[in-house]
């Protein structure tokens, strides 16, 4: 595919909207994030990239079809999914410990106080304070932290916790885009979250 420069996108004239938001602000907005979700499900940050270049030309040959059904990010990241589908070697499958977490346990266990408790659904145990930044050294190590941590995560775990957490989509709008029902997206943002933290405590703790 012959790649459209991505200066031509953030360039673009203010009459190219997209639900009335100027094209070059959604891409100001939206591309690392969606370049991010792409490598999810792609072998190579260069065909995350590309992937989402496609996008960007379906965004411009189909704004005008956007009708509002879902809000502008729901769509571009609907239409991510597809691109990067298409480049990837196969599908990708969801498995069964990745929504259910059958046969890894639950990432939270003796975490939170279980039902019944009179704190139930709040921390037992509560984050270590470590995690909380005293000066910019401090604070941009975690961010290579959460990077890495986020790495480490199965990639619908990840996908659900770019969309959720960073993007801040509803819960309504991930499982759409991830073709989840809302048991599946709540079980498996609960796991995501789960495992990133402990991940998290992993790296920062050696």
């Amino acid at each position: 595919m012959r790649l459209t420069p991505l200066a031509s996108f953030e360039g673009a004239e203010p009459r190219h909207l997209v639900g009335g938001v100027p094209l070059a602000a959604l891409v100001r907005d939206h591309q690392r994030p969606m370049v991010n979700f792409a490598r999810t499900m792609v072998n190579s940050p260069a065909v995350a990239e590309e992937a989402v270049q496609e996008a960007w030309v379906q965004v411009l040959k189909s704004s005008a079809a956007f009708e509002g059904r879902s809000s502008v990010a729901t769509w571009l990241f609907g239409i991510v999914k597809n691109t990067a589908s298409r480049h990837r070697s196969r599908e990708s499958r969801i498995r069964e410990h990745e929504v259910l977490g059958t046969s890894e346990g639950d990432p939270l266990a003796g975490r939170m106080h279980p039902p019944g408790h009179p704190d139930a659904g709040h921390w037992s145990v509560p984050p270590s304070r470590r995690f909380l930044p005293e000066d910019h050294t401090v604070a941009n190590e975690l961010v290579g932290y959460v990077r890495a941590a986020l790495d480490a995560l199965p990639a619908r775990q990840r996908q659900l916790i770019i969309l959720r957490d960073l993007i801040g989509m509803s819960s309504d709008e991930a499982s759409e885009i991830l073709e989840l029902s809302p048991d599946a997206q709540r079980a498996l943002l609960y796991r995501a979250r789960g495992n990133l933290r402990n991940q998290l405590e992993r790296r920062y703790q050696r």
